[in-house]
């Protein structure tokens, strides 16, 4: 998953943004604005385009040595600060903002530069503010951030809502829109574009009281999606199990669970829902009736989210309509690829349909695997159902007798920091970037987390500084749950011509190393952390000198996952995987036949796997169609349990779960109407790896154009454009249909 959760006018920023200046955080950016009233505006920045871009393409000189020539960001923030420098920002840039509008003859030079550099300059900032309530360990400061977060989108709704300053970009739009050709700089030409048609969206077109209740919606909204995230992130729900009914669970993870009394004093262990706690519990233990109150009890945790749900699907419904589209998924919609919801629709209920077959056989084999295990282990009779909390135990249980495949067992091989350190070798190889930790004087929010400076290796002799990127791997209260690259800060060219170098950062939730042995890794968290560095990647080489167009935020949002799915392939090949072991014990590499049989266990199941995304997928898209009727006689719970058990084709036991209240991509402004994206970028992901790397994996010369068409460009360019570059033909679905065993 990639965030950017935050926009200031239009440009699509991170949850977190910093950038440094070679100067400390309180100097960056606030006394920027005073320059920017009255006649010191025109003064300092308005230098010709011709200028702009002679200086925009001057390359930074290349360093001799791996000293990098811009620092990492400071991370020493009290709650005060975080507070007073946001409403610092906000006083400063409305005045800016003032300035821009009083131009009498608006024109690039005097209103777009200045903006372009306004924009650039600050997203670290705003970001830095709202990413701390997703990782500090100190609740007053998640909390400040939260509250920053609060009055940076009311801030963002109001000044996006300008009319006074959608009229200037509204005179310069309208005098450049018929000289896309012949206009000398094509990189401020759609930045203009982009502009204005995120105007148009917001409304800015309609009148003043459709333009208020606008506004007055999705400040609604952007309250709703905090507090749902916030109610994610501080939940703290467990259950707790006796060690007998914990049975089947590995002894090592046993270990990590915390000893507790419960209401009668009966000694149980205490059983989180976070990641490394829930999911081997419903993937080893034999008691079903413990499956089933694990599952259920994650499934059901942060039931104060549903009223924020719901009335947030009836506020996106309603601001569809007063900006004249019959749905929120239509709204949505029309800046992907996909285009609209019919388009959707087709692609997901196709798979659904193919899938079918494929599915129901592999549900015969767990379905026998589950009636063996009754009647030989348990001297049970089976009563012939197989529920959803079944699943991740007999897909678990299939793979261990029929390919011996333990993932604990695997897991010994990979050891997190040498797993980690041969996973970058392997992008040096074939992107030719390099990862320098930086351990002395390291600047980061929390003791865990690893700070890597980035180097382009393309000449040996003179690498090439590409920017900072920032390792967060393990759990801890307060923390984001999930796994997901979070943009901190997109590369671009300052006003003085040089270049500010990208910040990003991996948040993942990998168990910590004890005092027995190190943390170590399951097949599955080695493919989550090649997909989130893939985004971290896509950030860090971006190459355009505006900062909007830069990173996995830039492009369409039902392709930004594409380039973190091909590299999951790089985790199913023999050679990058025995690459990567190292027994924690004796050091030994893991046995060939071991991960041969690992690898032939890709795609079994996979078709119910596949069907659960599209679970998730139709559900999200079924909500966002509905009309405001509709809504109202919605019975949630029961839409969200029906469609599981259609599309899946497992039953659900009579026993309803609200998965949804922590299903976080669905409140996301750009994943709402937009779960698809995950299977239809599956599409290009798959196409790109077959058509160019399969053959060779490590070839650098492929990993390197790949680098420079498909990531470096960013948004600038049409995705599609840039993929028929790279492929030498349009892209296809074939390879997509052949790896799910449909072609």
């Amino acid at each position: 998953m990639f965030s950017r959760s935050l926009s200031i006018i239009g440009r699509r920023v991170g949850n977190t943004l910093f950038r440094s200046k070679k100067t400390t955080f309180a100097l960056i950016a606030l006394p920027l604005f005073v320059s920017y009233r009255g006649i010191h505006l025109n003064n300092t920045y308005t230098s010709s385009i011709r200028n702009y871009s002679q200086l925009a393409n001057t390359r930074f000189t290349n360093m001799p040595s791996l000293t990098p020539p811009q620092y990492p960001p400071s991370w020493e923030f009290k709650p005060e600060d975080i507070l007073s420098q946001t409403k610092e920002f906000i006083a400063n840039t409305k005045l800016f903002y003032d300035d821009l509008v009083a131009i009498d003859n608006p024109t690039i030079e005097n209103l777009i530069v200045p903006y372009i550099n306004h924009e650039n300059e600050n997203e670290l900032l705003i970001n830095q503010l709202t990413f701390l309530q997703h990782v500090s360990e100190d609740k007053t400061i998640r909390d400040a951030s939260m509250e920053a977060t609060m009055l940076l989108q009311d801030f963002e709704i109001e000044s996006g809502s300008r009319v006074d300053l959608f009229k200037q970009f509204d005179l310069i739009w309208n005098q450049i829109k018929d000289k896309k050709d012949e206009f000398e700089d094509f990189e401020i030409w759609r930045f203009v574009e982009k502009c204005h048609k995120d105007y148009v969206r917001a409304g800015l077109n309609l009148p003043a009281d459709k333009l208020e209740k606008v506004k007055e919606i999705k400040k609604k909204i952007a309250d709703n999606c905090l507090k749902f995230s916030k109610n994610l992130g501080e939940q703290k729900e467990y259950i707790l199990f006796t060690a007998e009914e914990l049975k089947g669970v590995p002894e090592s993870v046993i270990e990590q669970f915390e000893k507790v009394n419960d209401e009668f004093g009966i000694q149980k262990l205490k059983v989180t829902y976070k990641y490394p706690d829930i999911f081997p519990v419903l993937k080893n233990a034999q008691n079903p009736e413990t499956r089933m109150k694990a599952f259920m009890g994650d499934q059901n945790k942060v039931p104060e989210n549903e009223h924020l749900f719901k009335d947030t699907l009836k506020l996106r419904n309603e601001l569809a309509l007063v900006l004249g589209y019959d749905t929120y998924a239509n709204y949505n919609l029309d800046i992907k690829m996909a285009k609209n919801a019919d388009t959707v629709l087709s692609f997901v209920n196709d798979l659904i349909v193919k899938l079918q077959d494929p599915a129901k056989k592999e549900l015969d084999i767990l379905k026998n695997l589950k009636k063996q295990e009754f009647e030989n282990e348990f001297n049970m009779v089976y009563d012939g159902d197989y529920y959803i909390w079944d699943h991740r135990y007999y897909d678990n249980k299939y793979l261990k007798e029929n390919f011996n495949v333990d993932e604990e067992k695997i897991a010994e091989y990979y050891p997190l920091e040498s797993t980690i350190d041969g996973m970058l070798k392997i992008y040096e190889t074939l992107l030719k970037l390099k990862f320098v930790e930086v351990k002395e004087n390291k600047k980061t929010w929390h003791d865990d987390v690893k700070q890597l400076a980035v180097w382009k290796l393309d000449t040996p002799e003179n690498p090439e500084f590409v920017g900072w990127i920032f390792f967060d791997l393990h759990p801890r209260d307060g923390k984001y749950g999930h796994a997901a690259n979070f943009g901190l800060s997109s590369s671009y060219i300052s006003a003085n011509g040089t270049r500010s170098y990208p910040i990003t950062a991996l948040v993942c939730n990998f168990s910590k190393s004890t005092k027995d042995k190190p943390s170590l890794l399951k097949h599955s968290e080695i493919t989550t952390f090649f997909h989130e560095l893939g985004h971290g990647i896509h950030d860090l080489v971006g190459n355009n000198r505006i900062g909007r167009f830069n990173g996995p935020g830039a492009v369409p949002w039902d392709f930004v996952e594409a380039p973190s799915q091909m590299l999951e392939f790089w985790t199913w090949n023999t050679k990058e995987l025995l690459s990567l072991s190292q027994n924690y014990k004796d050091n030994a590499k893991i046995d060939t036949k071991l991960l041969e049989s690992l690898i032939k266990t890709k795609h079994v199941n996979g078709a119910l796997f596949a069907l659960r995304q599209l679970h998730f997928g139709l559900f999200d898209m079924k909500v966002h169609m509905m009309s405001a009727e509709e809504l109202d006689k919605l019975d949630i719970k029961k839409l969200w349990n029906d469609l599981r058990e259609k599309i899946c084709l497992i039953s659900n036991g009579d026993q309803p779960t609200t998965g949804y209240n922590s299903f976080g991509h669905i409140m996301s402004g750009s994943y709402s109407a937009g779960y698809y994206g995950y299977m239809w970028a599956e599409v290009f992901a798959t196409d790109m790896y077959y058509t160019k790397f399969k053959a060779d994996p490590l070839n650098p010369e492929v990993g390197v154009k790949y680098r420079d068409i498909v990531l470096a460009r960013g948004g600038l360019y049409e995705i599609d454009d840039n993929l028929e570059e790279f492929l030498g033909r349009k892209p296809a679905k074939d390879a997509f249909l052949e790896e799910l065993g449909l072609h």
